[in-house]
């Protein structure tokens, strides 16, 4: 076996071995992100429908609850002052809310309320991958919640 050679494999296979390793980390902060804002998404519209009775009161509450459940995520940036509650990223915005008293199940009493929550994420990426522009990808996710309030 000639001296060397074995170092010269080594140096072929590196790459490779580095770009799986690179991948599997990258899609595995993704992943978690992904689900992340999933959740508090689905958190924040349940909230919204289920405290607020405004579209205002509604998009402050969901951004509050989203951007608390979300601020290990990165990509994650706070508000002014470092203000958690008031965070740029993850963007939030109700999309729709509405209250009923009409619907099925519903009375002035006890409104039908609902709730849609849209948030979105820019993610970057530890490896810079040549197919993705910017080295960053869009997460973004919406979530309805509709509930009789009150009771």
């Amino acid at each position: 076996m000639p001296r060397g050679q074995a170092l010269a494999e080594f140096a072929l296979i590196l790459p490779l071995l580095v770009a799986l390793t690179g991948g599997a980390m990258d899609f595995a902060r993704v992943y978690q992100a992904s689900i992340t804002l999933q959740g508090a998404t689905r958190n924040a519209a349940e909230y919204a429908a289920s405290k607020t009775t405004t579209q205002s009161q509604a998009q402050t509450e969901a951004r509050r609850v989203v951007c608390a459940e979300a601020q290990t995520v990165p990509g994650f940036v706070a508000g002014s002052g470092g203000s958690v509650p008031n965070c740029t990223s993850p963007v939030v915005t109700v999309t729709a809310f509405s209250l009923s008293t009409t619907a099925a199940g519903a009375s002035s009493t006890y409104p039908l309320a609902t709730a849609t929550v849209r948030s979105q994420l820019e993610f970057r990426t530890v490896i810079p991958w040549p197919w993705l522009p910017g080295g960053a990808w869009t997460l973004s996710t919406t979530q309805s919640y509709s509930v009789i309030q009150n009771r």
